[in-house]
């Protein structure tokens, strides 16, 4: 039968023993492990820059808002909104800023204003200084959260809040007279009551 033209024919013994083996895929672990630590340094460095970016950019607001303030003169915080509470308007403070930043605002020297009746029963607004003539006796230090904070201001030397808490302070050299109360804590102070007390009325006797 004539050989097949299309069949192939097995290799010879000759042929397979000179053959050569077949070489092993080498794996390159130290490139490899070189690749990933170049990788870990790259991203680590760039959430570093940004991380610092942010906090330069934060803290350098904070700064130029907090080279803003005149130390040699009184400022006004303005609260958002405000709020009244009896006779006191809360909405605005006069004082000295002595700290800032992006949680409160340390307030000293504190003055806020409330409504006196006059005559004709016309409100006029009145400095009153924070300390101990307040009912809560508070200190001479308000710490104000800044979310409640809409604006501050530096004030004049000729204003007329800064002409009243010069004069205040020049009849007052030693603060306020803490045995004097302010009259809105005079309205709010609650007045101690005495009762006398009472002899119940004898039970007859119903014994005979």
């Amino acid at each position: 039968m004539p050989p097949n033209s299309h069949q192939t024919t097995a290799p010879s013994a000759h042929q397979s023993a000179h053959q050569p083996p077949r070489r092993r895929k080498h794996i390159d672990w130290a490139g490899r492990t070189i690749r990933l630590e170049l990788f870990i340094v790259i991203v680590g460095s760039a959430l570093l820059l940004a991380a610092t970016s942010l906090y330069l950019g934060l803290n350098g607001g904070l700064n130029t808002e907090a080279k803003r303030i005149d130390s040699s003169k009184f400022q006004a915080v303005f609260l958002n909104g405000g709020a009244t509470s009896g006779s006191v308007s809360y909405s605005t403070y006069f004082g000295k800023i002595n700290a800032i930043n992006d949680k409160y605002i340390v307030l000293n020297q504190v003055y806020f204003l409330t409504d006196q009746k006059g005559e004709n029963n016309q409100s006029t607004p009145q400095l009153t200084k924070l300390g101990c003539q307040q009912l809560h006796s508070p200190l001479d230090e308000m710490v104000i959260n800044r979310s409640q904070v809409a604006f501050w201001e530096n004030l004049r030397g000729d204003g007329k809040v800064v002409e009243a808490i010069k004069a205040f302070e020049k009849q007052n050299p030693k603060g306020p007279n803490c045995d004097q109360q302010t009259p809105s804590t005079q309205e709010t102070t609650p007045q101690p009551t005495t009762t006398q007390p009472t002899t119940p009325p004898a039970t007859p006797n119903t014994r005979r």
